[in-house]
């Protein structure tokens, strides 16, 4: 695994710290109420790549979600 420059290892949303190492669909069901199917279509409502880690995320993707 080759991480980017700017890979944030913690990411905060919501309150809730999800960790930068997981796929993004996997890292947003740490938060509470938020199951795998929930976590996938916000991400493809938010036209986020699923194939992401959390910590690649931009500024911009994670306020989209």
């Amino acid at each position: 695994l080759i991480l980017p420059e700017n890979f944030q290892h913690i990411l905060r949303v919501m309150n809730t710290n999800m960790q930068g190492e997981r796929k993004i669909m996997y890292a947003l069901t740490s938060i509470k109420g938020v199951g795998r199917r929930y976590a996938n279509l916000c991400c493809k409502k938010a036209e986020v790549d699923l194939r992401k880690r959390a910590g690649e995320l931009t500024e911009d993707e994670v306020k989209k979600l």
